[in-house]
This record gives structure tokens, sequence and C-alpha cells, in this order.
């Protein structure tokens, strides 16, 4: 897989209400609504995260799979995901080779409906 990068703000390797079952929680840095009760305000600023290689988030998130498999899975959140829709498609297909669940945690404030189509085939969206 060509190495493209994320930019990740943090992360939670034991998430239980960020979907169903047990869940690897990815969450992203950036986010331009800025809602007056956000409760991951740290993760507005797009600067506040560090890149990291899809191909190497992937294998962690394997190292993970006795924990979230097969009930759980993987989460992206942030800030705003869908900021990063096209990263997100390339790492949703590489989990789903594995059967990984995989959810967003988003707003859905994105005015692209076809962008939002593509991701929505790799995963269970969750509305915030």
């Amino acid at each position: 897989m060509e190495d493209n990068f994320l930019q990740v703000h943090s992360y939670e390797s034991f998430g239980t209400v960020d979907g169903p079952g047990i869940r690897y929680v990815i969450f992203l840095a950036g986010c331009h609504l800025k809602c007056k009760y956000c409760q991951n305000r740290d993760t507005w600023d797009f600067r506040s995260g560090h890149s990291v290689k899809i191909s190497e988030l992937v294998n962690t998130i394997l190292r993970y799979t006795s924990y979230i498999m097969p009930d759980g899975g993987v989460t992206v959140s942030g800030g705003e995901p869908l900021i990063q829709a096209y990263k997100l498609i390339l790492l949703f297909k590489e989990l789903k080779k594995y059967d990984i669940h995989t959810a967003i945690d988003t707003s859905r404030n994105v005015s692209n409906n076809r962008l939002y189509k593509r991701i929505n085939r790799f995963n269970r969206s969750i509305f915030t």
C-alpha cells in the first residue's frame, strides 16, 4: 500500500462508547465547526496532531484485534474526520481486508455528498 498520511490527534485503544463492542478510537486533528458543547476541543486545531502513515496505523490496529474482534472495531472521531475524507477511504479499505468493523463519528458537515456516499460504503456512521 502506498504510504498516505492522516493528521492524528490521539488514540484510545479500549473505547467502549464510540460504537458497538470494544473500539480502537482514532481522534483526528482539525475541526472548523467549533461547537459550543464539544467534548474534544483540543482536537480543533489541525496543527494539534501529528502525521501518521496509514500503513503504520493499520499495523498498530492489527495488534489490538484480540480485543476489538469480533464484536468491536475501529471508530474515527475528531475533530471532524471528514476533513480528511479521502485518506479515511484508504484507511477503511485496508481495515476491510481484515474484516474489521469501522465507524465514523461525524457532524456530516461536508458539502460533498458523493464523497460521503463513498465513505459510507466502508463504515457505519455515527452522527453527532
